[in-house]
């Protein structure tokens, strides 16, 4: 959720050999549990994790556990099966206090190698504008190319923001992204309770954004099981809005924002120190994950978000109905038998339809041959060539001709030779 910092809070540990004694262990163990009953979100539960960590170096559950990045897993994983909180981690870092960087949560570069989370935009077919969104980064450092995404996306009739590979990241850039979605009064998007300074950090929509907004484009949102921690707030805030329709898979399920401590040294742990609450419903999706409107498998998510916004199009919009067509035949696939094949197959002009290992294929005379791929009956894409179609005509059942159909919506009949 929040862009995650280590907070070089120290505690008198010794320096790290190789392997582990008890007594290392057992310093370990203390420092992670007093972080754990200062910070984290449930006391309760912190005192429970604290008391079993404590537990189980008594009863020697950790005697032939020596490697360090072997004992953090173990305590994350004692950790987790108590809260069942899956922001909560323990790690093992061999370098020294003084080689830590102040904040460890933004490389420079490889974030700019990410593009800032920005992926992938693009306009499909049918003017839907996309935008695979591969994390949240904090504004102060990707808000620009936030901006310039929302504005290439602006001329869009539909939206699909695709969340499926997103891990989370910086509430600040949901806060930015969400604010594109809406005009008019800021609207209300998430509450952050903090445990340490037991305080409450209110998110609305911003009363300014540079560029268009788009409140009255449809936006698809695609989720995954993978989709987690600030992409769930991103979804959950918009579907309580009932500015989204969510597509897709549950999510992870992870509403606590979090920060990196360090315990003790070469010892962090990934902390959440608050809980996110909708500032509608007043409830989070911790646990339990984001349920999207339509559950289908992830991998098809996107076919059908495009199959839901083409359907809104009017009959009027050509492009729009050209590229349903095609979503409707990728989602379900259409059969030919090699004897109905056989149908189309002559000359056609100085075109002919020729039948190859139970395959159609398109032929201009001295061009390339080009594969069909049945859409519908009677009707057929081209390979490669995503302006053209070919339709057979039939009269009285037989086929006499066909017409390629373009993009453009021009047609161009033909008939077949006798």
């Amino acid at each position: 959720m929040k862009a995650l910092a280590y907070l070089l809070l120290l505690v008198s540990a010794p320096a790290m050999a190789q392997d582990l004694g008890n007594s290392e262990k057992s310093v370990i163990i203390d420092a992670v549990s007093q972080k754990l009953k200062t910070l984290y979100v449930y006391p309760e539960t912190a005192e429970k994790m604290a008391k079993q960590l404590r537990t189980n170096l008594d009863n020697k559950k950790y005697a032939d556990v020596k490697d360090p990045n072997a004992f953090s897993e173990q305590l994350t994983m004692d950790l987790q099966a108590i809260s069942h909180d899956r922001h909560l981690a323990v790690f093992y870092d061999p370098r020294s206090v003084e080689s830590h960087p102040a904040t460890m949560g933004f490389d420079p570069a490889s974030a700019k190698n990410k593009n800032f989370g920005f992926k992938e935009l693009r306009i499909l077919d049918g003017n839907i504008g996309y935008l695979n969104l591969s994390y949240f980064e904090e504004t102060m450092k990707g808000g620009e190319t936030a901006v310039q995404a929302m504005n290439f996306l602006s001329n869009a009739d539909a939206l699909i923001i695709d969340l499926r590979a997103n891990g989370g990241g910086a509430t600040d850039m949901v806060q930015l992204l969400a604010s594109y979605l809406f005009e008019g009064e800021p609207q209300p998007l998430t509450d952050i309770y903090w445990r340490p300074t037991n305080s409450l950090t209110q998110y609305r929509t911003l009363p300014y954004v540079s560029g268009k907004r788009l409140p009255h484009v449809d936006v698809y949102l695609l989720t995954s099981q993978q989709t987690f921690s600030a992409a769930e707030d991103f979804s959950y805030s918009l579907q309580n809005l009932k500015r989204v329709t969510i597509i897709g898979e549950t999510t992870g399920g992870g509403a606590h924002p979090v920060e990196q401590v360090l315990a003790c040294e070469h010892f962090l742990v990934r902390m959440p120190e608050g809980r996110s609450i909708s500032a509608i419903t007043k409830t989070d999706w911790e646990g339990t994950g984001v349920k999207p409107d339509i559950e289908v498998p992830a991998k098809d998510a996107l076919l059908t978000a495009q199959l839901k916004a083409l359907t809104k199009a009017p009959e009027s919009n050509f492009p729009a109905k050209w590229a349903l067509a095609a979503i409707k035949a990728k989602l379900t696939p259409v059969l030919v038998s090699e004897d109905s094949l056989k149908a189309y197959a002559g000359n056609y002009g100085e075109r002919m339809i020729t039948i190859e290992n139970g395959q159609l294929y398109f032929q201009k005379r001295g061009g390339a041959k080009n594969h069909l791929i049945a859409m519908d009956k009677d009707l057929f894409s081209v390979e490669d060539k995503d302006y053209l179609r070919i339709r057979f005509d039939r009269k009285d059942g037989v086929v006499i001709g066909f017409t390629r159909l373009y993009d453009d919506g021009t047609a161009e009949p033909g008939l077949k030779d006798r």
